[in-house]
């Protein structure tokens, strides 16, 4: 069982160009599926990704190709950016700090709260899903 411990927040905002932003950080599991960019800042436990065109790291860590062609990201001791279309990231962690950019879908499984320019809510075991 995954202690989730502290609240998390969330903000999305629409860019001038139509994209949109969200920022999340906190404690538990996000999935994002969706197009253009995701930083992930030090901390997460592991990252998996899937679709992705360009991946960035920085720090050590291992870096493992699964026979599915997801992309495993464990242990990096620095901030991670990955960037494509049609993308699939999980991100587990005790410490989960996230900006994505583009469009997309993200679910996020926690304790804590989360809020949009539409909505605010809180996290739940179950998990909340965000538009971005």
């Amino acid at each position: 069982m995954l202690a989730l411990l502290a609240p998390a927040r969330i903000t999305l905002a629409v860019e001038a160009d139509g994209t949109r932003t969200l920022q999340a950080q906190g404690k538990g599991i996000v999935k994002l599926v969706g197009d253009g960019s995701v930083s992930i800042g030090r901390g997460a436990d592991a990252v998996w990704v899937k679709n992705a065109t360009r991946i960035m790291t920085e720090g050590k860590g291992r870096r493992t190709v699964l026979p599915d062609g997801t992309v495993r990201l464990t242990g990096y001791t620095g901030a991670i950016t990955l960037i494509g279309e049609g993308m699939e990231v999980k991100v587990v962690g005790g410490v989960i700090t996230i900006r994505a950019e583009g469009h997309g879908t993200a679910t996020l499984y926690g304790a804590g709260t989360y809020e949009t320019v539409a909505a605010q809510g809180e996290w739940v075991r179950a998990g909340a899903q965000v538009e971005y």
